[in-house]
């Protein structure tokens, strides 16, 4: 009896030494387990008050600093598109080649072409533009001789016109263009005959030795014109708007039909290279 009484003693007080590190062991998980929490709350609601407006990413995506179409990251390539109203006057000036067209090659030979207008631009497609046109070409020297009965002869031919011009195509700093209207001309022609006159030699002095041309006879006429043509312009940089231009264009001349240049209804071709500002 005495046995069973020591051995239900100790097994009372093993169980009571277990019972009080389990409760030692749970107060401290406890403890760690509300102190993790309360910090990730903590951590929280820091993040969602301080870094909710910067760390957003809608507001980084779309708002005004990184927005693609944004004043600081726009990649937009720039283009001149005028801010007063001098930007709407438009001057320009060139020069280059005409070449008779169709049956006007009996009357014309190739000759040259400059090119002075002035006008508006009403935006960044519709210009409207007065030019005045003036080519010079040669009269071929079977017709100065069946007509004049003299080698040679030059035409000048005038034209002053009301054009609109329209962008029909932009890419970058280049346009595409149609242009075309009418208004008047004026064909002048000059028979010539060689002659020889006195010129002045280095170390002979004067002497008989150089040629001119004097003009034996003088034919001209008045008429309507029309014209139509296509070109292209390149801005010199994107922040002026200064551009060169290269275009062609078909000149018809209502000419009379005499026999006489420029011919009947005179087809003319005038390609020029420019600048346009």
């Amino acid at each position: 009896m005495r046995g069973k009484r020591i051995t239900m003693m100790m097994l009372t007080n093993n169980l009571r030494t277990a019972f009080k590190r389990a409760g030692h062991l749970s107060l401290v998980c406890g403890f760690l387990l509300t102190s993790g929490l309360f910090a990730q709350n903590y951590s929280s609601s820091s993040n969602n008050q301080y870094n909710g407006q910067y760390n957003n990413g809608v507001a980084y995506k779309n708002g005004q600093y990184n927005n693609q179409n944004g004043p600081y990251n726009n990649q937009r390539t720039p283009r001149y598109t005028g801010n007063s109203w001098a930007d709407h006057f438009v001057l320009e000036g060139g020069g280059g080649g005409t070449a008779a067209a169709g049956g006007t090659q009996d009357y014309a030979n190739p000759g040259f072409n400059v090119l002075l207008g002035a006008g508006l631009r009403f935006n960044n497609r519709l210009s409207l533009l007065a030019e005045w046109n003036f080519n010079r070409m040669g009269v071929p020297h079977s017709l100065a001789s069946v007509v004049a009965g003299v080698p040679d002869g030059n035409e000048h031919i005038w034209t002053v016109d009301l054009n609109p011009k329209f962008n029909v195509i932009r890419m970058g700093r280049t346009d595409m263009y149609v242009i075309g209207g009418g208004g008047f001309s004026r064909a002048l022609t000059n028979f010539t005959y060689p002659i020889y006159v006195p010129c002045f030699g280095y170390g002979y002095g004067y002497g008989y030795g150089c040629t001119g041309d004097v003009t034996v006879a003088r034919t001209s006429s008045n008429q309507a014109n029309v014209d139509i043509g296509i070109g292209g312009e390149w801005r010199v940089s994107p922040y002026e708007r200064g551009s060169i231009f290269v275009e062609a264009r078909y000149l018809k001349l209502f000419s009379p039909n005499n026999g006489l240049p420029p011919g009947y209804n005179a087809a003319l071709v005038p390609v020029t290279v420019g600048y346009r500002w």
